[in-house]
């Protein structure tokens, strides 16, 4: 975690990074003594500053031999690991040195230029002899076939693939490999459990799974490397012996060369512990009922005038081990599907018992990461935590605020003094992000920074998004404003790739829509008096973004145009961060998990957007028309060579790509997303490596008839090949001549053997765009209530909704309108804010007892003329002192008869009417009864607001 971690795991991680590329680096001595150095400064952040590392090299210098160079080397070689593998910045003079490195690497593999060109050319020929001749399979072959079509891999990495069937996995309609790391990592570690994805070409998918049914022996490295120095020694090749890694270098020359893969790119196909890939969730129920409850208030809000914060609390996560303690583990699902289906509400003051009772359910029904059933005595040790965390409270709201949370987790961590202990509550961190409510949880602040950044993968198409989008506009139970604040939310963390706490802190001034262009938006993301950046730096972000979604988010522009510039663009005017984080991104993050599964949170939107910005830089970089991909209607709409040029169109300035510098391509795309170096963009954000080698191995290629015929395992001599295309082509034979790689996997799947390849996206999402661009606005005011609703929880209330279609619509007008957004505000502040305002069934017949109210519209107050006495004090109570009656101000008038006793009068009105805020006026008069008058005044100065609230009163 923080600190627990072995030097040797590090030394190995080192000395392994280099011995990947062929490099050299020092022995392990050397390395630890680095990183006792470097260790002095006790850091806790990814970062060595200039006069840390001069401090270093100062006391390197003090050595008086010529140990001096060797620990200077060392330097180097840890501050390479560093920087690539653990995501820590440096001084730019170093990465001057770590640029030699890859140059070093690049000299490597230059070196095998001439054999290279050779081993292409051979392979060639060899591969049309193959599918002509078909003889019998030779590994070397397959594993040339593997390095020059799908990645120039480790022969460490192709003998464990070569072992593996299950390797071959269908996913998104794309044949991939599956490629465990092999890097070293600490066993415990999440890291230690990553995969990527390659992608397969028709070709070599058939090679592959021909290859595993004939398979007669386990294929070891060193086989592997004999055997490939004895086939490329013979005809056609010709080629002398090589090391296993002077192999590698030689099938990087090729995709260097005959492909055109830059070398950031090959460095990052050469080796897959760069990019974590991920498992999409296999089925998506969309339940309705699920859906519909994303606004409600799933936490229990404390009546304060009888909660006691040293109240008992249970644990309820002890009756679900109680339940199945001494229960076979074949009954446990059913146990908890019979006896557990509701899990307990969140508690607003302290939510740590829901949140262990949602792990341990976990623990019960999934397993742990390696077994998926654990004994009971693993469980209870897993979730014993609860004991460490008794007095450690977390509010509902701290858990919101990602601050607050990750003070909170540190508190925690920071008392605890054993290793074990600390395991435990590390295990217990890395569930959080699985909630809701903590899915900002930063796991990586307790891992050692010496070791990997974890990463959580995760990404959405296009389409993914605005199916979200669509259930967050289409929910009636959710207000106006509310609405339209979480889709924006998600569309600019989408589009804009976005952190969190950049949604948030977005204020008025920040944002530019251009009225004449609605699809160009910027945003500027800089320091506020809410919080800094990450890279503490000021950076814009040019956006195109669908029309449709587009104007949801100038419709908050339109909305917000009389508010101050350093208002937040989202939410109320003086609405706190935390209360923005509850009620506009909380929702977003449910609907997510319901739609894509329970491992989704709001953060992957900033992982999706930076994909596909990646996606759309390199389809146009390398002049791709549409994607090559099979994709939903509305991913493939923003990969067509129009979109990916608008979104780029910033740095164009109306120049062709070609008149400007591709290789700064990276570089930009880092700066729209915040980073200095593109090592943070690959590891964090770019998942899996199948989208990339298509883009450059596949733009011109082709089917011939010999490798049709092998793909659907017909006769090489057959001449009925077309026969078995006529479901794909209709048209004449020639035609057939041009067929592509995706037309060819797309029949293919439809035949034996690779229709039963394990898919792991069966479904492919899908949504496309209407053709009417106030489509999403037109849903969004669709479910606009009137201003009386019924609750939908509880029948026997109604709401009071002032956000009505006809309250929006003037907001979003061209005319001045009334109210203004900054006296809405002023009404949810001051009127219970985000609570619902209802009146009970109750509450009304105690209003109605009070008598008749007059409403004077012109100075918009209401007044009410009653006795004063008990019976109507608690009438009064029960009604005028609930928040909504905030947004008054009450004056009270008593008229006394001089010969009554006036104190009785003013014990009833202090214990029942009045408050500290409101104003009392006694009066004596000679004759004439006692008066008591209560005059409410409007303190929003908008009479459309007034009426509606009179209109809710009087409603019924």
């Amino acid at each position: 975690m923080k600190s627990h971690y072995k030097y040797d795991d590090i030394t190995d991680n080192i000395t392994d990074a280099h011995t990947q590329l062929g490099l050299p680096c020092e022995d392990k001595a050397h390395l630890e003594t680095v990183i006792i150095l470097i260790e002095k400064n006790q850091h806790t952040s990814r970062q060595i500053t200039h006069d840390e590392l001069r401090s270093i090299k100062i006391e390197i210098k003090t050595i008086p031999t010529g140990k001096q160079r060797v620990l200077r080397r060392a330097l180097n070689n840890t501050l390479y690991y560093l920087h690539q593998h653990c995501g820590w910045q440096i001084p730019q003079p170093q990465i001057k040195k770590l640029i030699d490195t890859q140059l070093i690497w690049m000299q490597l593999i230059s070196q095998q230029a001439n054999d290279a060109s050779r081993l292409y050319a051979g392979y060639l020929e060899e591969k049309r002899h193959f599918l002509k001749y078909r003889p019998e399979f030779n590994i070397g072959f397959i594993t040339v076939a593997l390095s020059i079509e799908v990645a120039p891999l480790s022969l460490d990495y192709w003998a464990d693939i070569l072992n593996r069937p299950e390797a071959i996995e269908l996913y998104e309609q794309q044949l991939t490999l599956i490629v465990h790391h092999q890097s070293r990592r600490v066993s415990n570690e999440p890291s230690s459990h990553y995969f990527t994805r390659y992608a397969l070409t028709p070709f070599t998918c058939r090679l592959l799974l021909d290859y595993f049914e004939t398979r007669k022996q386990k294929v070891t490295t060193k086989g592997l490397h004999k055997a490939l120095n004895h086939y490329l020694s013979t005809v056609p090749y010709g080629l002398a012996n090589k090391t296993a890694m002077q192999w590698q270098h030689c099938f990087q020359n090729i995709w260097f060369f005959e492909y055109g893969l830059p070398s950031v790119l090959l460095l990052d196909i050469s080796q897959p512990h760069r990019h974590v890939a991920f498992h999409p969730c296999n089925s998506h129920v969309r339940n309705d009922d699920s859906i519909s409850n994303i606004y409600d208030h799933n936490w229990h809000q404390p009546d304060y005038s009888t909660f006691s914060s040293n109240k008992s609390q249970g644990w309820p996560h002890r009756d679900l081990l109680k339940a199945v303690k001494n229960q076979p583990s074949s009954k446990w699902k059913a146990i908890l599907n019979a006896q557990f289906t509701t899990p307990p509400a969140w508690d607003y003051d302290n939510i740590i018992p829901t949140i262990l009772y949602h792990f341990t359910y976990d623990l019960i029904q999934f397993g742990g990461v390696k077994a998926d059933i654990l004994s009971p005595s693993t469980i209870h040790k897993y979730t014993n935590i609860y004991t460490l965390l008794t007095d450690h409270p977390l509010s509902y709201s701290a858990a919101c605020d990602h601050d607050a949370l990750m003070q909170w987790a540190t508190t925690v961590y920071d008392k605890l003094e054993s290793e074990g202990d600390h395991w435990l509550i590390y295990n217990f961190f890395r569930f959080l992000p699985q909630l809701s409510v903590t899915e900002h949880f930063d796991i990586t602040q307790f891992s050692s920074p010496f070791l990997s950044l974890s990463v959580d993968p995760f990404r959405l198409s296009t389409d993914q998004c605005f199916i979200t989008l669509n259930a967050l506009l289409s929910q009636s139970n959710g207000s106006a404003l509310q609405r339209l604040f979480c889709a924006v939310a998600l569309i600019l963390g989408f589009y804009g790739a976005l952190r969190r706490g950049e949604v948030l802190r977005l204020r008025c001034q920040d944002i530019v829509c251009n009225p004449d262009d609605l699809e160009r938006i910027t945003l500027c993301i800089r320091n506020t008096d809410e919080g800094n950046t990450k890279s503490k730096d000021t950076r814009f972000i040019y956006l195109s973004i669908p029309e449709p979604a587009a104007k949801l988010v100038y419709t908050v522009s339109r909305i917000k145009r009389h508010c101050l510039p350093d208002d937040p663009l989202l939410g109320f005017v003086n609405e706190t961060m935390a209360s923005r984080q509850l009620h506009y991104l909380l929702p977003i993050t449910k609907a997510l998990k319901i739609l894509w599964g329970n491992n989704v949170r709001f953060h992957h939107l900033r992982h999706s957007g930076a994909h596909w910005l990646m996606q759309q830089g390199l389809q146009f970089t390398l002049d791709w028309n549409i994607s090559p991909f099979s994709f939903g209607a509305a991913t493939q709409a923003m990969l067509t060579r129009e979109s990916c040029q608008k979104r780029f169109d910033f740095w164009l300035e109306g120049l062709n790509f070609s008149d400007v510098n591709d290789g700064l391509l990276f570089d930009v795309i880092g700066k729209q997303l915040g980073h200095r170096h593109y090592t943070t963009t690959r590891w964090s954000y770019l998942h899996g490596i199948e989208w990339l080698t298509p883009l450059f191995s596949t733009k011109d290629y082709t089917t011939e008839y010999d490798e049709l015929r092998y793909l659907l395992k017909i006769s090489p001599q057959c001449k009925s090949v077309f026969r078995f295309l006529k479901s794909l082509y209709s048209e004449r034979k020639e035609e057939i001549s041009i067929l592509n790689e995706q037309d060819v996997i797309r029949y293919l799947l439809k035949k034996k053997r690779l229709k039963e390849l394990q898919s792991v996206s069966p479904k492919q999402d899908s949504f496309t765009l209407s053709d009417d661009n106030n489509a999403f606005k037109t849903l969004w005011l669709s479910q606009c209530p009137d201003t009386t609703i019924q609750h939908h929880h509880s029948p026997s209330k109604t709401l009071f909704n002032y956000q009505t279609l006809s309250l929006v619509e003037s907001l979003i007008s061209d005319n001045e309108p009334e109210p203004t957004f900054l006296t809405l505000s002023q009404l949810w502040e001051v009127s219970g804010k985000h609570n619902a305002i209802t009146l009970t069934k109750t509450q009304r017949l105690a209003l109605s007892k009070l008598g008749p109210m007059i409403i004077d519209n012109q100075n918009l107050t209401l007044s009410l003329t009653l006795k004063c006495n008990k019976v109507n004090g608690l009438h009064f109570e029960q009604v005028f002192h609930l928040p909504l009656f905030r947004c008054f101000r009450f004056h009270f008038d008593l008229q006394q008869n001089r010969k009554t006793d006036i104190s009785n009068n003013l014990q009833l009105i202090n214990t029942h009417f009045k408050t500290s805020k409101d104003t009392l006026t006694t009066r004596t008069v000679d004759k004439g009864k006692t008066k008591f008058t209560i005059t409410l005044t409007f303190i929003p100065q908008s009479p459309c607001l007034f009426q509606m609230l009179c209109d809710f009163l009087h409603y019924g």
